[in-house]
């Protein structure tokens, strides 16, 4: 059985966090409204026989995300093609406005992934529910997570920071696990741990709103699936009935009803999306979104939509350094600057001491807000790589998800993966923008890069995309 220890410590939290989510949920109960196609009038939550709509203000921010507004771009590399790929060439595209983490996501956020991968979801489940643990075995922990790995699959690779020449082992031990570096971006985790934590925030978030929502919000199904005909909680294998009349519930129990219920809220999503209670998936950018998202050319605009200078980099100006005022002469960036040179000379106002990945929400912020496009980890997005993407991918919101129409056979790859002859497959995943270990070339956001989707390494972390919904019109 689970310890419940640090589940109760962090319930308070929790439980506070999540009042404020589900109270951006402002649901119109069309009380005076009529059809105006038969002139009939419009039902609440609460008639059985009106048609009722569910109309919706927009739906809250996704916790931690900036919005970031659509629009015409032009993408690809403004910089000389140092390596003579010529795997992005310019282009004029669209993207859609899309929501973006502020900074990547953390060792912090990782360990909070990790840890309700093996236990329950604090939320209030009212009066007449107590949490016990289970006497036989209380303080067992699960050998097993919600999807099906051990621990030892879930947390960042950390032999990544080894080396037979360096004395950087020492970060084996430290980096993810030493409290200290908390706030810095995670490192060792692959393309497909990246996209298993996009799904279990996904599922984390819209549980914990739809579990805060009253009775009368929620699908008929899902209520009739998981409440009593009086509304209380459905505990399922209840453990009994303690001395003041409550049913007892272990972690355990808790955990099996809260997986029943994810699963159900997934396998029917579409009930909870017409209510508008279902934030869509958190995942990772598209390769345009991100490209997008780091250039962040909303301020080198004139009036008719002309473009006054792109950027080379995620902020203004051709260089590395702030070329404003008090910060002027300052570096932008987190990367290396030359062979060897990682943080400067000590002493020197420009020595930053980041001689690794620093802590997130660090430097200056580009345009829309996001810190750390440029420099400190580079980033998996979601692309499947091949080098002429460009040339096949729609110009609106375009991404490449997979081979189709650029097969890896192309590239010499047989059809049973027995002989390997090419680094360019389904597997390859394209990440971007430069690191702590890259020169200031790979800080511009046109330049690209790929990496097997089960490879990780100390230089590529990530951040979560999800699309924009129900975004209000400006005012004319």
């Amino acid at each position: 059985m689970k310890n419940t220890a640090g589940f109760l410590k962090v319930s308070v939290f929790i439980l506070l966090s999540s009042s404020l989510l589900s109270s951006c949920f402002l649901f119109n109960k069309n009380k005076g409204r009529v059809s105006s196609t038969t002139g009939m009038a419009y039902g609440n939550s609460k008639d059985t026989l009106n048609f009722t709509p569910f109309d919706t203000k927009n739906l809250p921010n996704p916790p931690g995300m900036v919005f970031i507004q659509g629009g015409r771009t032009v993408l690809g590399s403004f910089e000389e093609d140092l390596l003579g790929s010529r795997d992005n060439i310019e282009r004029t595209v669209t993207v859609n406005s899309f929501y973006m983490d502020e900074t990547e996501v953390t060792n912090e956020n990782w360990k909070e992934y990790v840890f309700y991968q093996f236990n329950p979801i604090p939320i209030s489940l009212g009066r007449e529910v107590n949490i016990v643990d289970d006497p036989s075995n209380p303080f067992l922990p699960a050998t097993t997570s919600h999807n099906g790995q051990t621990l030892k699959d879930l947390i960042p690779n950390d032999s990544v920071w080894s080396s037979d020449f360096s004395f950087n082992d020492v970060y084996s031990e430290n980096y993810y696990n030493n409290p200290g570096y908390n706030n810095r971006p995670v490192v060792g985790v692959t393309w497909r741990q990246a996209v298993d934590f996009c799904k279990w925030r996904t599922d984390f978030v819209n549980y914990l709103t739809i579990s805060q929502l009253p009775l009368e919000d929620l699908p008929d199904a899902y209520k009739f699936e998981f409440f009593n005909p009086d509304g209380t909680l459905q505990i399922l294998g209840s453990s009994g009935v303690g001395l003041t009349g409550a049913i007892e519930v272990t972690p355990q129990e808790l955990d099996d009803l809260q997986q029943d219920q994810i699963a159900f809220i997934n396998a029917n999503k579409k009930l909870f999306i017409e209510r508008g209670i279902y934030l869509p998936e958190f995942r990772l950018p598209n390769e345009a979104e991100w490209e997008y998202a780091a250039k962040a050319t909303i301020g080198t605009q004139y009036l008719d939509e002309n473009e006054e200078y792109g950027r080379i980099y995620p902020w203004d100006g051709r260089g590395v350094r702030n070329p404003y005022r008090k910060r002027r002469g300052e570096l932008l960036a987190n990367f290396k600057r030359g062979r060897g040179d990682y943080a400067g000379i000590a002493g020197n106002i420009n020595n930053d001491g980041d001689v690794i990945p620093a802590e997130v929400g660090g430097y200056e912020p580009n345009d829309f807000g996001l810190f750390n496009m440029g420099g400190n980890v580079s980033e998996w997005v979601n692309d499947t790589y091949r080098p002429l993407s460009y040339q096949a991918v729609d110009d609106l919101n375009p991404v490449r998800k997979d081979g189709t129409a650029d097969s890896e056979q192309l590239y010499g790859w047989d059809g049973d993966r027995t002989d390997f002859r090419s680094l360019i497959n389904d597997r390859a995943k394209v990440y971007k923008g430069g690191s702590w270990k890259d020169v200031a070339y790979w800080m511009s956001p046109g330049t690209r890069r790929f990496l097997d989707q089960d490879k990780a390494t100390n230089t590529i972390g990530f951040r979560c995309a999800m699309i924009s919904i129900g975004v209000e019109s400006k005012r004319r």
